[in-house]
């Protein structure tokens, strides 16, 4: 059974922090699918900075969209970001090393012509990727190229890029204080800029660094700051994450009242913009709430919504999470043969599950290789230019050889007409 606490929004401080507090998806979305080259560059920046907060599969669909309209139009700045896209995309859903090469066969390009914003983003979405791995040492490591080559970013209005990867990097190698250092710096600049989306999870990671240390205190006063700076932005999962993570730190200190209160008011704030499979989660978060102070008919309740409703929308793992929970609870009431029913529908689903996930990950490994065939393309491109242009350089040569030999020979043959007999 999966426990309360590890809910802490780990889905928030993977992802990239950035400015946009909110958009218009629909216009951003025209703007990608019939707008000038350029227009639609800037909206799939704009959307992936969203969809990384709100959708991670609507993510994919944005880098998928540009790399493709790239490819038939041979337009290769659409090419290189919606590769980039795609490779944090690869990275956040679980495909961590593919989205890792991915993401470091964009470099070259980007380094011959300077792009330090892209370049920043890149080793960060590397460094995300060899964290989530636990590599401290690696993540460290693109960490600082992504704060260094930030720093000679124009573009960049508060040089945060890089800052919560270094945080997470630190707390890796167990270094907690110079990992809280790194989050205070990134606070401090974000402020400046009134980066609310990256303010608030800033504070909840450092509520979270004290809640582990049993500082409660510290933990509830940084979880309370990341709500107000989630209430400042337009997105909804910021402030869910704060609601939940404000409903843990309540429910450790013992507060159920409020524990319980918050954690309805995520459901509530879920179900507003009917965000199915997060509703799901909130369900589920209500029935281990009830779980854990031995409330068992009424974990039962919430754990029943939590698995119709991912049934209805076909949510297989939160289908079978909920199965297993109710199944759990069924063993603590001494209900063994409703825990054995239970067991069993969710080992039914697993398999269902396995096979979906295999159509997925057949799915993701095609769009890989049409990726891998593009670089090919693109690398043998390069060579024929390459040897092309030697060939026109040894024809130039040639050419000026023969040129030369000619002028000296007609040289040559005036001066032996001018010759006396």
């Amino acid at each position: 059974m999966k426990t309360l606490f590890p809910i802490i929004l780990f889905a928030l401080f993977t992802h990239s922090f950035c400015f946009s507090q909110s958009i218009d998806s629909k216009k951003q979305w025209e703007q990608l699918n019939k707008g000038s080259e350029s227009e639609r560059i800037e909206a799939a920046k704009k959307l992936s900075l969203y969809y990384q907060s709100e959708s991670i599969d609507s993510l994919r669909m944005v880098g998928e969209t540009l790399f493709f309209y790239g490819i038939d139009n041979h337009y290769q700045p659409a090419i290189e970001f919606g590769k980039i896209t795609l490779a944090e995309f690869y990275v956040m859903n679980g495909r961590i090393n593919d989205g890792i090469v991915m993401a470091k066969a964009t470099l070259p390009s980007l380094q011959e012509r300077g792009d330090m914003a892209l370049l920043s983003r890149v080793c960060r979405i590397i460094a995300s990727g060899y964290r989530k791995l636990e590599d401290g040492n690696s993540s460290m490591l693109w960490a600082k190229k992504a704060i260094a080559y930030n720093k000679d970013n124009t573009e960049s209005p508060d040089k945060t890029e890089g800052i919560i990867s270094l945080a997470e990097a630190y707390l890796l190698q167990n270094k907690e204080k110079l990992a809280i250092e790194s989050y205070e710096d990134y606070i401090s600049k974000a402020t400046k800029s009134k980066n609310y989306r990256g303010l608030s999870t800033a504070y909840a990671r450092l509520g979270d660094i004290y809640r582990v240390s049993e500082n409660l205190t510290l933990a509830e006063k940084f979880f309370k700051l990341s709500y107000q700076m989630a209430q400042k932005t337009n997105l909804t999962s910021p402030k869910a994450h704060a609601l939940n993570n404000l409903a843990i730190i309540y429910f450790e200190k013992g507060d159920t009242v409020n524990a319980r209160l918050h954690f309805q008011k995520a459901l509530t704030l879920r179900e507003s913009v009917h965000d199915v499979k997060s509703i799901s989660e909130s369900l589920y978060n209500l029935g281990d709430y009830h779980f854990y102070i031995e409330q068992y008919s009424k974990a039962l309740y919430w754990y029943q919504k939590s698995t119709d409703l991912a049934k209805r929308n076909s949510l297989l793992k939160e289908e079978k999470d909920g199965l297993l929970a109710m199944a759990q609870v069924y063993k603590e009431m001494k209900q063994f043969d409703e825990s054995t029913k239970h067991l069993e529908k969710a080992l039914a689903i697993s398999s269902d599950l396995k096979l979906q996930q295999s159509a997925d990950d057949e799915d993701l490994t095609n769009l890989q290789h049409e990726i891998w065939r593009t670089d090919f393309e693109e690398f043998k491109t390069a060579e024929i230019k390459k040897e092309s242009s030697f060939q026109v350089y040894l024809l130039l040569i040639v050419t000026f050889a023969l040129a030369v030999t000619v002028i000296l020979l007609l040289v040559k043959l005036n001066k032996i007409k001018k010759m006396p007999n």
